[in-house]
């Protein structure tokens, strides 16, 4: 059974951007640890968390990886999303000085992230599984040469200390999360809001065109709108769209209308309040 106290978990350990970005909106949550999305999501269906937060889509590297096939199945319901300005941090033990640092250890993307800045820096990139686990990594290793890229957040819980802050080479560096609860979320308004909806298109010419038609008529925005495959031999896609309009609005209930007409199958996961991307609230 979930415990009393309310808890939301997230993908990684301790001090990861997930971990920070469930701490910044949801003060009176335990965060837990998972370590993977699949296990994150499952963490509600198991009782062991009350809320689900996930990364989506960054404004450098794109939409995360997996999600996609996730989302297809999920019984979970989206109920909000957040925007949040990825700040790098180059950590290091205490008594450790930026040039003695020779190597650093951190997560794919965010080694890629900052890339120009190491090269500038002189110090070479060393792939880890993430971000935080690097962090951890560099406190309990007994090298004094080597860093982490990590969250401020990171630096407090494993004890290091920042060397150089905003250590990624561009500025305005945005992840989207989405969080998720087993059941939707009533809002009191309709305006500014956002559907999300996976459907599978007909394998049949013009299918995507024609689904998405009524849309079009009715001048409701698709705000994202992307494909992913079915099966092996490429003849079914699947895709993921967010709708700017609530689901119970008249002309939402007509588009969807015309979108089952050429789809196998539609599923709406979610609608919540739409946040701006530059917000960060």
């Amino acid at each position: 059974m979930v415990k009393k106290k309310k808890i939301i978990s997230f993908q990684g350990a301790y001090g990861a951007y997930s971990d920070l970005v469930c701490r910044k909106f949801f003060k009176d949550y335990e965060t837990l640890p998972c370590k993977s999305f699949e296990d994150t999501l499952g963490s509600i269906q198991k009782e062991k968390a009350h809320l689900a937060l996930i990364p989506v889509e960054n404004s450098i590297a794109g939409r995360v990886s997996g999600m996609h096939f996730l989302l297809r199945d999920i019984k979970l319901k989206i109920i909000h999303e957040f925007y949040h300005k990825i700040e790098h941090n180059l950590l290091a033990k205490q008594k450790t000085n930026l040039s003695e640092i020779k190597e650093v250890y951190s997560h794919e993307q965010a080694l890629a992230q900052c890339k120009n800045n190491l090269k500038m820096l002189k110090i070479k990139p060393r792939k880890y599984i993430d971000t935080a686990g690097a962090a951890k990594y560099v406190s309990l290793s007994k090298k004094k040469n080597i860093g982490a890229i990590a969250s401020a957040l990171a630096s407090k819980i494993y004890n290091l200390k920042i060397i150089k802050k905003n250590i990624e080479d561009e500025e305005f560096n945005i992840t989207r999360f989405l969080v998720f609860a087993k059941d939707y979320m009533q809002i009191k308004t309709k305006r500014n809001v956002r559907t999300t909806i996976v459907f599978e298109t007909k394998n049949i010419p013009a299918s995507l065109y024609n689904a998405l038609g009524g849309f079009a008529k009715r001048r409701i925005n698709l705000s994202r709108l992307e494909s992913f495959v079915v099966d092996s031999d490429f003849k079914k896609s699947s895709f993921l769209a967010d709708v700017e309009c609530h689901p119970e609005k008249k002309e939402f209930k007509d588009s969807l209308t015309e979108l089952k007409r050429y789809s196998n199958s539609v599923r709406i996961i979610g609608y919540y309040k739409a946040k701006d991307p530059n917000s960060n609230k």
